[in-house]
Order: C-alpha cells, then sequence, then structure tokens
C-alpha cells in the first residue's frame, strides 16, 4: 500500500470522531458533510504525487463524487490504493 517517497492518508475517522472535528468548526454531523469532506481530501490536485495508498471508513467506500464517481474508482484511476478500517470502531 506505500510506495518509496508517498505516504499514506488516513481518511478512517469513525462517525464520531468525524463529528468532533466537524463540531470545533460548527459543521453538522451528515453523511452528506462526510461525504463532501472526504471528496474534498481524494480530488486534491496531484495527491498521487504525494499519496499512495488512502485508509477509508467503510461508509465512504459506498459513496461517489458529486459528479457520480465511487471514490475507490476515483482513488484507483490515480494509482492509489484503497484500504479499509475493519475494526468498525
Amino acid at each position: 500500500m506505500c510506495t518509496p517517497g508517498k505516504g499514506i492518508l488516513a481518511a478512517d475517522e469513525s462517525t464520531g470522531t468525524i463529528g468532533k472535528r466537524f463540531k470545533m468548526i460548527n459543521v453538522e454531523n451528515t453523511e452528506e458533510n462526510r461525504r463532501r469532506y472526504r471528496e474534498l481530501l481524494f480530488t486534491t490536485p496531484n495527491l498521487n504525487r504525494h499519496v499512495s495508498g488512502v485508509i477509508m471508513f467503510e461508509e465512504s467506500t459506498q459513496h461517489n463524487t458529486e459528479d457520480g464517481m465511487n471514490f475507490i474508482k476515483l482513488l484507483n484511476s490515480q494509482g492509489i490504493v484503497a484500504g479499509i478500517k475493519v475494526d468498525k470502531g
């Protein structure tokens, strides 16, 4: 999952953990806001120059970008491996 010189993005915050982050910036902890936040991360320009793998929370494996591309397919299209957090919180 890791390529020399690149890192892994841990985007596997549980619903509760991400809710705490959102609360600090006055963002409601809804599924749509969590999807939008992760889309922002996964569509960062040139992400694949610095990241070779992403650890995902189960919920986000089912999410799509606003234009309909599944997050896993989006990451794979950039040469980034998607993994999943298996402990479910």
